[in-house]
């Protein structure tokens, strides 16, 4: 057979052209560096996707402090049932206008990671916030339901 596979169809006449290898090689590695760096950032929290490995839990505000500076507060928030580990990441989320600081609070944990929870006696942690303008006769007030926290006696160190 000198001729056309298919009578009148030129295309089918030249040989098909192959990939060379190194880029099946390269594509395959490409691959392979995504599942990789995919994995660790779900299974780990570690490397560029580490939000993928991260759980927040939001918590409750209780009550607040002033402390010595005028610009700063302290929040108590109530401990989750399961006590905080040492790589736990509590978060205040702030809102203020000129009558009130609105307050909300989060723990972000790692996804897989199991670890025994930090020996805290007590059922609230103080966590420092820094405002934008003094506190003066402002409300601080719970973002989730507006429920107005309650104001401790003690003052917080600075």
């Amino acid at each position: 057979m000198s001729g056309p596979l298919i009578p009148g169809m030129r295309e089918f006449d030249a040989p098909r052209k192959k990939n060379p290898a190194f880029l099946w090689w390269l594509l395959g590695l490409l691959v392979l560096a995504g599942v990789i760096i995919l994995g660790l950032g779900v299974f780990v929290a570690v490397g560029p996707l580490r939000q993928l490995g991260l759980v927040t839990e939001k918590l409750e505000p209780l009550a607040f402090r002033p402390t010595i500076i005028d610009t700063a507060v302290q929040i108590a928030v109530a401990l989750p049932a399961g006590g905080l580990c040492t790589d736990d990441v509590v978060d205040i989320s702030l809102a203020e206008d000129a009558v009130a600081v609105y307050v909300g609070a989060s723990v972000t944990t790692p996804r897989n990671i199991s670890c025994p929870a930090v020996g805290l006696s007590a059922d609230q942690l103080w966590v420092d916030v820094q405002l934008l303008a003094p506190l003066a006769q402002r409300q601080v007030v719970r973002a989730d339901d507006g429920q107005v926290l309650s104001r401790e006696s003690s003052t917080g160190l600075g």
